[in-house]
């Protein structure tokens, strides 16, 4: 799969209260995962803007993509991400959830600049939530054996200190 350069045709923005409920519904009839098709959960998860960042990136006043994740503000917890969606594969395609993760980072790092990198916990199962992630500079960082029919899940980081790159001779 190759990605093709950001677009500017995305605005980016943190979510606003007016936002949720549409937001919710958007979400809920658009996926297949039981979580966020849980509209009590992602309710909760969006309103609660104290120690959730939301952001949100719209082509024009259209919904198109979402990032969730919980950072606390002057705690010396780093942030987690709790979910990325985007509605259409397009939108995908032009880089729209790895500028929702870059968007999530700088006003993550503005909540709590003691913050170091961000963590997400992705099922080992799910390849293109592990490609995304790995395509944004997250490294895997472990793993963890489901219990009880609970799947397997793999933990990945993003250091807010990316190492430079070195271009080959």
């Amino acid at each position: 799969m190759v990605f093709r350069r950001r677009s500017p045709k995305y605005s980016y923005t943190l979510l606003k209260l007016d936002e949720i409920e549409k937001t919710v519904e958007e979400i809920a009839k658009a996926v297949s995962n039981p979580l966020l098709q849980n509209k009590i959960f992602l309710r909760n998860t969006l309103s609660n803007q104290e120690s959730n960042i939301t952001i949100v990136a719209k082509k024009k006043k259209e919904l198109i993509g979402v990032v969730n994740g919980i950072s606390m503000k002057n705690q010396p917890l780093n942030p987690q991400i709790t979910f990325v969606w985007t509605k259409h594969r397009e939108a995908s395609m032009e880089g729209v959830p790895q500028m929702l993760l870059e968007k999530f980072e700088e006003e993550a790092k503005k909540r709590n600049p003691q913050a170091s990198y961000i963590t997400v916990n992705v099922q080992t199962s799910d390849f293109s939530s592990i490609t995304l992630y790995a395509l944004s500079n997250f490294l895997i960082e472990g793993f963890v054996k489901g219990f009880s029919g609970d799947p397997d899940v793999v933990i990945l980081r993003r250091s807010f200190n990316k190492p430079s790159i070195t271009p080959l001779a």
